[in-house]
């Protein structure tokens, strides 16, 4: 179990995942505050490293260490999260913020107390929220979510105590078997109103459309675990019955074509929650997910250095090389024209079709 503490409580996970139900769930405690989604760990990290330049580290040049410097930041953004739950009477604050999971070293540097619960979601439920909710391609979610997991997972495993994973599906269609022995681990005192946190928010005043389009009003809703079935054809079920995607899922106990898991969790909660020493175990045994090739942060999420500005930079050359040729080809008629449009990747088609209809305008 984590150590008896009121420090921050983060809350991460691949988007699409329940973070925001999460969220929801534990603001209503009387205790706990939980930001909606901030995204300051990357300003923590450019506070670490000045974005673009060659001398990232500047605090060293006043004979800092990085420990002195992040007792700094601890203290400094404490402060503004303590004022934020302090406001709505809370003594623990915390943040919701799915792309946090490529920061977790560096906050629970920065946060020594802090601990860090996890929502994990059938990657096929995770794909249709995605596409429904933000607009993105369904093959495109599917890699977002084996990125992120794995990411999060192995990250985790390194966390022991201070982790805990739960799934989306356990918390919906089970809650009270979920919460009670997360507030346990998060030492703090069970409320039944915490089974009625859309009451609490409504109560509150709470916006009533959150992060997500998520809505703060409303209870769970078990019958949200299959919505995703019906969007499904054999490609996309194709997809979720191979390589890394099938091995995800399979270590958090999903099976490509049922929408609940198949097993429970082996951890504390009676098979609800996985703790990061869990997670280090399934990682042991899982020896077909190559744990060691996983993909890199990306550049919104790492130390931006002076020869990332340097790509950027001849990056946006080409792309102005590119709108060039774009719009000249935009002006060409006949079959020719029409070859050339065909050979385009889709987006640069629907530009040439938006400047062809402007023009006849």
């Amino acid at each position: 179990m984590a150590a008896e503490s009121n420090g921050p409580i983060f809350v991460i996970g691949a988007a699409g995942s329940g973070t925001t139900l999460m969220r929801l769930v534990l603001d209503s405690h009387d205790n706990i505050a939980i930001a909606q989604e901030t995204g300051f760990a990357r300003a923590v990290l450019a506070n670490e490293w000045v974005p673009f330049w060659e001398f990232g580290r500047w605090y060293e040049r006043l004979g800092l260490t990085r420990d002195d410097l992040e007792k700094e930041l601890a203290a400094f953004y404490s402060g503004l999260f303590g004022r934020f739950a302090a406001a709505q009477g809370a003594a623990r604050w915390g943040d919701k913020t799915p792309f946090h999971v490529w920061h977790l070293p560096l906050l629970a540097r920065v946060f020594p107390d802090a601990v860090f619960i996890a929502t994990v979601r059938h990657p096929g439920a995770v794909a249709h929220s995605t596409r429904r909710r933000m607009r993105h391609p369904w093959g495109h979610s599917v890699r977002f979510w084996v990125r992120d997991t794995l990411e999060l997972l192995h990250q985790g495993s390194l966390l022991g105590d201070r982790f805990v994973l739960c799934r989306y599906e356990d918390l919906v269609t089970q809650p009270e078997p979920v919460l009670r022995p997360l507030f346990r681990w998060l030492d703090e005192p069970w409320s039944d109103r915490l089974l009625a946190f859309h009451e609490v928010h409504s109560e509150r005043g709470t916006e009533v459309e959150v992060e997500g389009a998520t809505r703060s009003d409303r209870p769970m809703d078990p019958s949200r675990v299959n919505a995703w079935i019906h969007a499904m054809d054999e490609q996309r079920w194709a997809r979720l019955r191979r390589g890394r995607v099938a091995a995800l899922a399979r270590l958090l106990g999903y099976v490509p074509d049922q929408a609940l898991p198949n097993r429970p969790l082996d951890g504390p909660g009676g098979g609800t929650l996985l703790d990061g020493d869990g997670v280090a175990r399934a990682i042991a045994v899982a020896t077909d997910v190559r744990w060691k090739r996983r993909p890199g942060p990306s550049l919104a999420n790492r130390e931006l250095k002076a020869e990332d500005l340097a790509r950027l930079r001849k990056r946006a050359r080409g792309g102005s090389r590119r709108s060039g040729a774009i719009e000249r080809l935009a002006e060409r008629g006949g079959a020719a024209g029409r070859r050339a449009l065909h050979r385009l990747p889709p987006d640069a088609r629907r530009r040439v079709r938006s400047l062809r209809e402007r023009a006849r305008r």
